[in-house]
């Protein structure tokens, strides 16, 4: 009991360091030192090691020296340099001193993301025989997974249109959202979908891809915000051009301007911010309701809370349809993006979230670009159904239906 409790003890007085160091403008003070009985028990275990390994070696890509270089600036030696960086040492105060002043940064910055595992995400790359690996930290997992046919200099220009969107003056969201369509312009055969998750998400969610002024920023809280209006601009950017030549207009819309519609038909489960994108047409200069478009990243993502709305559209005669990247994967080492719909066949169960569309009818349709999503089958008769789509070309199984929707509604 006795052991237990000192562990506990010296926990507490490791994380208390952390915290005194990445705060104090003082930082180097007696007060604040390491208790030595922390750096002897090397209290920092595999993940914070491996979040502070990705920090030093973070900080030393941004001034552009080697390990040997940081090695001999610090006074050690460059195996265990590399050590820190692979997370597999844990560097006593002197070491974390001497690095810290090597690559002249504070000593705080070195712990960014230690007890908050999404806030630092570290994402690398490596060019292989079938296109480059990525490789980031998922939960426990050292994870990688496989941009097939990609080249690491194509990537490196996907990352600069996210890094370049961050700091500038456009916003986050419009930041992911150019960085997304140049990659699944440039990645036509990869899964659009694996491609949000696996890399976007991870870029952004990589402390590196940010200007200094978001070094306080909860990325993982920030992802959840800034996804959902960037991929609403995805899909305007998309299919907007497209649809106008039909006379057909997407929008996000200002909350004034939703409200005004919602307001004509005098339903009060309708309710503007539920509205994501807004379907018009365009008839003698004028703009007439079509529908909505509720934007997700996953089919979990609040789908339920959308349903009163949906019905409340179909009753007026107008379109409900669900666009979603279905993401959704289990932490591993190798990921796989399967998606939440589950198995479509005959006699086999069907999940609550496919019933959902196919046997309820809650939306007029669903449009998944995940391309591991299994389709509604061709035969079965479903109250709505589930498409797959891609970005190849905006004239797809999408657009067609929205067009023929817009027909029937405006004839």
């Amino acid at each position: 009991m006795g052991a237990v409790l000192s562990r506990i003890l010296l926990e507490v007085e490791w994380f208390v360091y952390i915290r005194r160091t990445a705060e104090s403008p003082n930082w180097y003070d007696k007060s604040l030192e390491l208790p030595k009985s922390a750096v002897q028990y090397g209290l920092m275990n595999g993940s914070a090691a491996s979040v502070f390994g990705a920090n030093v070696r973070r900080c030393r890509a941004r001034i552009g020296i080697s390990q040997e270089s940081l090695a001999a600036r610090a006074g050690l030696d460059r195996s265990y340099i590399g050590g820190i960086e692979r997370g597999e040492r844990n560097p006593a105060l002197k070491a974390i001193v001497d690095l810290a002043n090597a690559l002249d940064v504070g000593p705080g910055q070195l712990f960014y993301g230690i007890g908050d595992r999404t806030s630092g995400e570290d994402l690398s790359a490596s060019q292989g025989g079938q296109g480059v690996t990525l490789r980031f930290r998922y939960d426990q997992h050292d994870a990688k997974f496989d941009l097939v046919g990609a080249t690491l200099g194509e990537l490196e220009e996907v990352i600069g249109v996210l890094r370049s969107g961050l700091v500038s003056t456009s916003g986050r969201a419009d930041a992911v959202a150019g960085a997304f369509l140049d990659a699944v312009r440039r990645w036509p055969n990869l899964n659009p979908s694996d491609i949000w998750t696996f890399l976007i998400h991870r870029a952004y969610c990589d402390r590196g891809s940010h200007p200094l002024a978001a070094a306080r920023l909860n990325l993982e809280q920030s992802w959840k915000r800034t996804s959902g209006w960037a991929l609403e601009r995805v899909l305007v950017q998309h299919y907007a051009p497209f649809l106008e030549r039909a006379g057909i207009v997407l929008k996000i819309g200002l909350r004034s301007e939703k409200k005004q519609w919602f307001d004509s038909i005098g339903d009060p489960r309708l309710l503007p911010d539920k509205a994501d994108v807004l379907i018009a047409r365009k008839l003698s200069g004028t703009e007439q309701p079509v529908g909505v478009i509720h934007v997700k990243a996953s089919i979990a993502e609040r789908r339920t809370d959308d349903v009163p709305m949906s019905q409340a559209l179909m009753e007026a005669g107008l379109l409900s349809v669900f666009w979603t990247m279905d993401v959704k994967s289990h932490p591993s080492a190798t990921p796989t993006n399967r998606g939440e719909f589950g198995q479509a066949a005959d006699g086999q169960a069907r999940s609550e979230k496919r019933m959902d569309f196919e046997e309820n009818g809650h939306f007029s349709a669903c449009f998944s670009y995940n391309g591991n999503t299994i389709p509604t089958p061709i035969s079965r008769k479903a109250r709505s159904r589930i498409f797959v789509c891609d970005f190849r070309n905006p004239d797809d199984l999408f657009t067609k239906f929205l067009r023929r929707g817009a027909d029937q509604i405006h004839r």
